[in-house]
């Protein structure tokens, strides 16, 4: 009889198809087509060929390559663009040069076996040449070079354990034609000084990336727009991308992050344009707050809620209140100062909201109540 087929098969589907979700893509790709994207430019995937910026850096790490530096360190933020840094300089070495990308640190040294077997796989023509152990990898790579510099890039380095990298070293030592390029945050940097004492002295360069400057910031953006079929800059207002880059410091993954929540603000309005009134105050998420986690704060988030507490204040203004001795630069000052807020945003004790061309940050009502309390 077929009492176990659904009768409403038909009904369900137009459900889906005419569903909020389904609803807010078309309208998405109907913006998107207007303007000739395939998609949405602003989205966070690496790709070499929409790297820009950083010059000098760029310059520096390239030539340490060729100059056959041993080990050459990279450090920078988290989204300050290092992994697309080193897949754009891995897709633009000279010839004479071949390369490995890891893109983290694996768990066991024992690991680099197969690591570095997969990159050489034995030729049908020769007898197989099987690596039981770590110590067999320095014979077995200065045989597979053949003339060759090979570039090591280990991305994510501040989440080793310190005997793989102890290990890689050991191993780069012995290989004639082999680079490291270790690349992680800056807190990488003060672990290899306190725990690696003989990796740090094998370190011949370093290299930091920091931020975009604002023409670099204007490159990327381009970039991304035109890697869609889209060109220009027109449909953002020069106020505006003023606005962002005062907003995002120029960090690249912030700058990504901003621009795509504006295009959101534009099509959820109807905009053809992009302009800085698409912006919105950013309210703390409701979450229960109380002194217990006013008490855990770290010194730093207590001083910010301290300055919070009298007046609003863009991460700019609220590094200006500190002690800029602590710190590299303002500039770094700055970059601490924005995690932090992003946090406390996070957690429900802030509230973000749009001021000329940056964001301001306030403590919220409840937070308010418990530090008037305390």
């Amino acid at each position: 009889m077929g009492a176990g087929k659904p009768d409403s098969g038909t009904g369900n589907d137009a459900n889906i198809k005419n569903s909020p979700e389904m609803l807010e893509t078309n309208d998405h790709f109907a913006w998107f087509s207007k303007r000739g994207w395939k998609n949405n430019p602003f989205t966070f995937h690496i790709s070499p060929a929409l790297f820009v910026g950083y010059k000098t850096q760029v310059n520096s790490l390239i030539s340490a390559i060729e100059e056959r530096q041993k080990i050459v360190l990279l450090v920078g933020p988290t989204g300050s663009g290092k992994t697309s840094m080193l897949k754009w300089i891995a897709d633009n070495l000279p010839d004479r040069h071949d390369y490995i990308f890891i893109g983290k640190p694996p768990s066991k040294a024992e690991e680099f076996v197969d690591i570095f077997r997969d990159k050489f796989p034995k030729p049908w023509y020769l007898p197989w040449q099987n690596i039981k152990n770590l110590h067999q990898l320095p014979k077995f790579l200065n045989g597979r070079l053949s003339g060759k510099t090979l570039v090591v890039m280990l991305d994510e380095c501040h989440e080793s354990d310190l005997n793989v990298l102890e290990w890689l070293r050991v191993i780069s030592d012995q290989v004639d034609n082999m680079i490291l390029v270790l690349s992680g945050l800056p807190v990488f940097e003060v672990q290899i000084r306190d725990k690696l004492e003989t990796l740090r002295k094998r370190i011949a360069a370093k290299v930091e990336v920091l931020s975009l400057t604002k023409e670099e910031m204007r490159e990327m953006m381009e970039k991304r727009i035109a890697a869609v079929g889209g060109t220009g800059l027109g449909l953002f207002d020069d106020k505006t991308i003023d606005t962002i880059y005062e907003s995002t410091g120029g960090f690249p993954r912030e700058v990504i992050r901003y621009c795509n929540d504006l295009i959101k603000a534009a099509i959820e309005k109807g905009r053809d344009t992009i302009t800085e009134d698409l912006t919105w105050k950013e309210a703390a998420p409701k979450k229960e707050v109380s002194l217990d986690m006013l008490e855990k704060l770290t010194p730093m988030q207590k001083g910010i809620i301290d300055i919070l507490a009298k007046k609003s204040c863009s991460p700019g203004e609220v590094a200006n209140m500190l002690d800029l001795s602590k710190y590299k630069s303002r500039q770094h000052a700055v970059r601490s100062v924005n995690n932090i807020t992003k946090r406390l945003l996070q957690e429900g004790l802030l509230e973000r909201a749009q001021r000329d061309r940056a964001y301001v940050y306030q403590l919220s009502p409840r937070i308010k109540t418990l530090v008037v309390q305390s």
